[in-house]
């Protein structure tokens, strides 16, 4: 959407490693990795009030922290923000199947098989689980977890001024 793009090119201003998290859903999600431009802008606590201060300005509904970017996206689709609370583990296990949407997908079956939270799916049986589901959960949860390599596309915009002739 148009709320999404924008929000994306706003956050290049603090990184140039920006990613819009499923951007068809329902529930779009803009990610930025700001771990290296902390000190750009007066370290953690400082950008952490400067983001949320800006991105409540914009109307953004919910904003989170966390070490991976899924990690990022389900805490904040939980309610939560501060995905460093705790050992990333312990923040996702108790997240409910609906924070991450390759694991809702599969709601119904997990649900059988007694699994309400992202921790009882990781504790399922891989082999099984790889036989029985998509590549696309198990890999949600190894990306989220900080487990699998990162497939989030990177951000890019271009912008002309009025004065350009291109």
């Amino acid at each position: 959407t148009e709320a999404t793009s924008g929000l994306a090119t706003w956050c290049l201003q603090f990184t140039p490693r920006v990613a819009v998290i499923e951007p068809l859903s329902e529930s779009p999600a803009v990610v930025m990795e700001v771990e290296a431009s902390v000190r750009l802008f007066g370290g953690k606590r400082k950008l952490v009030e400067r983001v949320r201060d800006e991105c409540a300005d914009l109307g953004v509904r919910q904003l989170s922290w966390a070490p991976t970017s899924l990690a990022a996206v389900a805490v904040a689709r939980s309610g939560a923000s501060n995905g460093f609370a705790k050992p990333l583990e312990q923040v996702l296990d108790g997240l409910p199947l609906d924070t991450l949407t390759s694991v809702a997908a599969h709601h119904a079956t997990l649900a059988r098989l007694g699994c309400k939270t992202l921790g009882q799916v990781r504790a399922l049986p891989r082999g099984g689980m790889s036989r029985r589901y998509d590549a696309e959960l198990l890999g949600a949860l190894d990306q989220a977890y900080g487990c699998g390599p990162k497939r989030t596309r990177g951000w890019s915009c271009r912008i002309r001024s009025a004065r350009s002739s291109n």
